[in-house]
């Protein structure tokens, strides 16, 4: 039997909300904008560690340097990196749950993206949680979720952090 969440006010969420809990719906407000997940103090090299941990945690990794992708397998060896020519970009793509999450490279830092109107539950919430949770373990750094980040707006105030050092997570309390 399946049951309901409580009923909350969630105008900004198209349709019935199904998020379980109202600071969600301030969280994952549908604005037409991305949310960005980044990972603290971190820079292009630390790409490798995030990869080698993601081969083993995520449910999915799929590699886009053209039109075509390609999975990347858990016992996969290649660096996927190496092929991205000077002058092109690349994406990796990761799915935890039924959520995808897309790192645009190259990117100074760690840091992926996701569309707030995709999470339309509590599932999609968890997935959120645990990606944050694997990419702040990989780089033993804070994972934040924040709006989408602007060029000279680097300090937007975060949505939810993980962090590693003491295992928690906090988050935007309506």
């Amino acid at each position: 039997m399946t049951t309901q969440p409580p009923h909350h006010d969630c105008e900004p969420r198209p349709g019935t909300c199904r998020l379980p809990d109202p600071w969600m719906c301030d969280v994952f407000y549908v604005d037409g904008s991305l949310r960005d997940i980044t990972v603290t103090d971190t820079e292009d090299t630390h790409w490798q560690q995030v990869l080698h941990h993601l081969r083993g945690a995520a449910d999915q990794l799929t590699w886009y340097d053209g039109a075509e992708g390609r999975d990347i397998g858990r016992n996969d060896t290649e660096d996927p990196f190496a092929t991205i020519e000077d002058g092109y970009t690349a994406s990796l793509a990761v799915r935890c749950g039924r959520t995808w999450f897309t790192g645009h490279l190259p990117v100074d830092g760690i840091e992926f993206s996701l569309w707030p109107d995709n999470i339309e539950d509590g599932a999609h919430v968890a997935d959120v949680l645990r990606f944050l949770t694997e990419l702040g373990t990989a780089c033993g750094r804070p994972a934040v979720l924040t709006a989408e980040t602007v060029t000279g707006h680097h300090e937007l105030p975060p949505l939810i952090t993980y962090d590693p050092s003491t295992g928690t997570v906090t988050h935007l309390r309506r």
